[in-house]
């Protein structure tokens, strides 16, 4: 019984989707097939307790979402950051992505998300110029303007303060801890922060929302060797990287 149990527990985490649905009691053969024995099905039952009882800590485990959605109706504190797997669960949920990063900085490292229920409307407006002194490109950032931000988030989050709204900057930092002020502050109740920001967010889903299969820093583009030969010289990357501009809020 102990090896089946392993057995289960090891598919239970690579399988996570079909490990939360299933329905154990079909699968009697596990425990040598045929009628089981009144002690054996005892047994199945407590395993099938223990197993079901647990949370993939993955979005589309009933259990872990469950907890994920109380968890967030409980707290609107800046200092409670949902985890991308958390954010996800909250994305399919009604909850809508507001994504505070300047629309040059969305230009150039790319959207959050292709999905309608994303606002794009920036903490700070900024162009990306070339910076003589630093030998690169930065952002040329004006200052905060609440007001218009705030105006701008009412308008596209349909003219409601009871949207429930997650708030990403490049990295969960600065910009989108003045934005949940700036919400909170005039009437928005249901806030979350997203820890990583965008950064995490697309490390973690593509732009179909689709998982991204291998942790770290991930690719896409003509980065494979096969392409080599090719006029292609830049993948598009994701990863947990940080944000080398200082935001000034």
């Amino acid at each position: 019984m102990g090896m089946f149990l392993h057995e289960v527990l090891v598919h239970y985490e690579n399988e996570s989707e079909e490990v939360c649905s299933r329905d154990f009691h079909n699968h009697n053969h596990h425990l040598g097939g045929g009628e089981a024995s009144s002690s054996s099905s005892s047994s199945w039952v407590t395993s099938t307790i223990v197993v079901a009882s647990s949370s993939t800590g993955l979005f589309d485990c009933p259990i872990f979402a469950e907890k994920a959605l109380d968890k967030f109706q409980q707290s609107t504190s800046s200092t409670t950051k949902a985890t991308t797997e958390e954010a996800r669960v909250l994305f399919e949920n009604n909850y809508i992505i507001l994504d505070c990063r300047a629309l040059d900085e969305i230009d150039f490292e790319g959207r959050c998300s292709g999905k309608p229920n994303v606002i794009e409307v920036p903490l700070i407006n900024a162009k990306r110029v070339y910076d003589a002194d630093a030998g690169k490109k930065v952002y040329k950032q004006e200052k905060v303007n609440a007001e218009a931000f705030l105006s701008s988030v009412t308008a596209k989050a349909g003219a409601t303060k009871d949207a429930k709204i997650m708030i990403m900057d490049s990295i969960g930092g600065v910009r989108a801890e003045r934005a949940f002020e700036i919400l909170s502050s005039n009437g928005f109740s249901s806030l979350v922060l997203v820890d990583g920001g965008v950064n995490a967010w697309k490390a973690a889903w593509d732009a179909t929302m689709r998982r991204r299969q291998l942790p770290g820093s991930f690719s896409r583009g003509f980065d494979n060797a096969m392409f080599s030969d090719s006029m292609v010289s830049h993948a598009e990357t994701f990863g947990s990287g940080g944000d080398e501009t200082v935001w000034v809020v």
